[in-house]
């Protein structure tokens, strides 16, 4: 072993740590498919997960203000209608974002247990 070499895993490449640190869908599991004890268990991991939910809001609420400003300092400043009018479609698509984790973080924080009511079943005795 080389003394040089820095103990532990590799170090990621700098765009994957940027994907990670901004994009929190891949923390979340999809609750519609498996089954019900499989939905239950991956709406509580997203259940435990919420927590974190905030913080990306944060980040992508500071991305937004970031492209409304360059679109203004781009209108007003140096006048420039074609890079500012992107700036603001970049910040509203920023801004839906900030509005889904909110909807997401609402959502799991007011329905703590979706999946713990008993599964329906017809006279055959199957899940409809």
């Amino acid at each position: 072993m080389n003394l040089a070499d820095p103990p532990g895993p590799a170090s990621e490449p700098l765009w994957r740590l940027w994907f990670r640190y901004f994009w929190p869908f891949r923390y979340f599991r999809d609750v519609t498919r498996g089954s019900q004890l499989e939905r239950q268990l991956n709406y509580r991991h997203n259940r435990a997960m919420r927590v974190y939910l905030p913080g990306f809001m944060l980040k992508w609420a500071v991305l937004t203000a970031l492209w409304f400003g360059f679109g203004s300092a781009l209108d007003q400043a140096a006048g420039l209608v074609i890079p500012a009018a992107c700036c603001f479609m970049t910040g509203s698509w920023t801004f839906i974002v900030v509005v889904l984790l909110a909807t997401s973080w609402a959502w799991l924080e007011r329905f703590p247990e979706l999946y713990d009511q008993p599964a329906r079943t017809t006279r055959s005795g199957r899940e409809p």
